[in-house]
């Protein structure tokens, strides 16, 4: 009880219930009625849901870390569907997952990490995973909750698979699950190899993957092999005669179809599309692909829809982004050449010509079709969203030393410790006690004006990045920023650099001299 206690572990504060309605929507998918719990998840509840008597489920995620995540593969029909090759997917490419069938009866692919791991790094995994291999709509932690597997375990219907593809038993899935655990390192480090089903699979639009993937049990058969048949079209460049287009439409037929359309109709469906058709049926006027449709994805595939990413994609490697507080800029590699740019650089293609220009490439200007979007746009698109960050200048580690040496200087040149009436003359307090700098945000806005070389754009984002908090009211004085101090402040012991008269900021002599006028030494001059 406590091992999947702990493989488990997330949001543990409230739960949800799931009552089977005992009703299925078109697609065979179980429908359930929901409620939500706000009280604590123990082992007494998880005791209840392994034998039947109340099924559990919560989110994974808590303050912005999880043990677990999932991919929800919700597929295109629940009466004919067959976990087979997600199983063989996970097997055949060592992903350190487990498959389990849901309540619904689609299918939850788990994975289970050592220690707690940031949510960031786990979905921008499990994204890349999800893209290359399931193509599901869903992946969790997405601040939903998921329900959890093994209800009523000793006549569960919601297993596991092992390797080979055969349901488990809980103890045996616990072992697995645990045998399979990864470090969020070694997650983050996993390469996703290609996933080759046939040549060209990563260009295909998703919805023509799941069928393949799947097969399509329900209605519109004509409309889906149609739009099979223009992909087919569109990897030739449209030169296939009719004779190996009706050839091609009956072996898609048969690989797409739980119950395949007749060869006659296929054979005309391929004459219709032959004849002049070469663009997709989609959303809105095919409302029945739905369920099998990404457009922001197929947008981007080069066999997609509308105007394709241009070929000389290909010819952008090694895509990487550089960011600080101040600017941001790219680099690739492009015929050869190492080429920096920033996003001045990629608003049109004069100014992508001039920027290439500088490294010796000439820029051929891509046309614009007559209809959809700009393929110049769907190239920058491209490489702004392949591109990965530098690893060698990330942007915390830059974050990190610029809010040191900002604090560093600012404390340094304002400084007053404990004299929380200073604040308003324009000093910064270091308070004694908890190590924490206060001050007024016009103070710290007349010294970013002169002193942070234009490290921030303005006050508020240093406030933000520097991760200032404000006071309304604090010790009498109104509206009062603050800031934990770096390690480089010992508020027990500050030096500072002293006056000819031995002076340091810290005296209150050392401020009198600056704004007390010496009335002695005034009389004295006058005589």
């Amino acid at each position: 009880m406590q091992d999947i206690f702990d493989l488990f572990e997330g949001e543990y504060s409230q739960y949800i219930t799931a009552s089977l309605t005992g009703e299925a929507d078109d697609r065979g998918k179980k429908k359930a009625d929901y409620k939500t719990i706000k009280e604590p998840v123990t082992t007494e509840l998880w005791q209840l849901h392994l034998s039947g008597k109340n099924r559990l489920g919560f989110k994974p995620e808590k303050d912005g870390m999880c043990k677990w995540g999932a991919i929800d593969v919700d597929p295109a029909s629940y009466k004919d569907y067959s976990e087979k090759k997600y199983v063989n997917i996970i097997k055949n490419y060592k992903l350190p997952m487990v498959p389990v069938k849901s309540k619904s009866g689609g299918l939850h692919i788990f994975v289970f990490f050592k220690d707690w791991a940031p949510v960031k790094d786990v979905l921008k995994k499990l994204e890349e995973i999800n893209k290359e291999y399931f193509l599901a709509n869903e992946v969790f932690p997405c601040n939903k909750a998921m329900n959890m597997p093994y209800y009523n375990a000793e006549r569960t219907m919601e297993y596991a698979y092992d390797d080979n593809n055969t349901p488990i038993m809980l103890n045996t899935f616990v072992d697995l699950a645990k045998e399979k655990r990864i470090s969020i390192e070694d997650f983050k480090k996993l390469k996703v190899s290609e996933y080759e089903v046939e040549s060209e699979w990563r260009d295909y639009p998703p919805c023509v993957q799941k069928m393949i993937q799947e097969k399509w049990p329900g209605n519109h058969r004509n409309d889906f092999l149609f739009n099979v048949l223009v992909m087919e079209m569109k990897k030739t460049d449209n030169s296939l005669n009719l004779k190996d287009l009706v050839d091609i439409a009956e072996k898609r037929n048969q690989e797409c179809f739980a119950n395949p359309l007749d060869q006659k109709e296929a054979a005309n469906v391929a004459r219709s599309v032959h004849k002049n058709a070469y663009q997709y049926k989609c959303p809105p006027k095919l409302n029945a692909i739905t369920p099998l449709c990404n457009k922001d994805l197929c947008k981007l595939r080069k066999l997609g829809i509308g105007a394709q990413i241009p070929d000389i994609k290909d010819e952008f490697t090694d895509i990487k982004y550089t960011k600080d507080t101040r600017k941001l800029w790219y680099e690739c590699s492009f015929r050869g050449t190492h080429v920096l740019f920033n996003p001045e650089d990629i608003i049109d293609q004069k100014a992508w010509r001039k920027c290439l220009a500088k490294h010796k490439i000439y820029w051929v200007t891509l046309p614009k079709p007559r209809k959809g979007p700009d393929p110049f746009e769907l190239l920058m698109r491209y490489i702004i969203e392949t591109a990965q960050e530098n690893e060698n200048l990330k942007y915390e580690d830059t974050l990190e030393e610029e809010q040191y040496q900002t604090l560093k200087d600012f404390f340094e040149t304002t400084i007053e410790q404990d004299k929380f009436d200073k604040l308003k003359d324009g000093y910064t307090i270091l308070d004694s006690k908890d190590n924490y700098l206060y001050f007024k945000r016009i103070t710290l806005d007349k010294w970013l004006d002169k002193n942070s070389k234009k490290a921030f754009k303005n006050v508020s984002e240093a406030l933000k990045l520097l991760g200032c908090a404000k006071h309304d009211y604090h010790q009498g004085e109104k509206n009062v920023w603050y800031v934990e101090m770096p390690d480089f402040v010992n508020h027990q012991a500050i030096t500072k650099k002293k006056t000819a008269n031995g002076l340091t900021e810290m005296d209150d002599e050392y401020h009198d001299k600056f704004r007390t006028p010496k009335t002695e030494t005034s009389q004295t001059k006058d005589n």
